[in-house]
């Protein structure tokens, strides 16, 4: 029996990198286009707020702490692009356009990254195989 994923947080926390008032270019380890690759995905995305780092060598956390919860930014950014996860489980909505970004291309422009991004970059964000159709 699969485990079913954890709920998500009731908002974008402050400092959500989906929400339009937070602070650009904090994304971690990863691009803006990798963010964009991920939300397109089926992929769960959780709250950096309720990780618990339980593998220090590798800093990943556990989708089986009673802590983590989905990211509820990333939740509405999805709902804004229209992504529906396969994976009933992936939290996602409601839309709102309004406190969080309605395209990829705009969470691109927040967050630096609009210049190095290609049209070919997006289209295989929208993709399963990566654009090789």
């Amino acid at each position: 029996m699969t485990k079913r994923l954890p709920e998500a947080t009731p908002s974008p926390c402050n400092e959500c990198p989906w929400r339009r008032e937070a602070e650009g270019g904090h994304l971690g380890p990863y691009s803006p286009l990798d963010w964009i690759k991920i939300a397109h995905s089926d992929s769960p995305i959780a709250c950096h707020k309720t990780v618990v780092v339980t593998n220090p060598l590798e800093g990943i956390g556990d989708w089986d702490h009673p802590k983590i919860r989905q990211c509820r930014g990333a939740a509405i950014f999805r709902a804004n692009v229209a992504k529906t996860p396969r994976n009933l489980d992936v939290i996602t909505g409601p839309v709102d356009k309004e406190s969080c970004f309605g395209t990829n291309e705009e969470f691109a422009a927040h967050h630096g990254d609009e210049d190095t991004i290609t049209p070919m970059d997006m289209y295989t964000a929208y993709t399963h195989d990566g654009g090789k159709r």
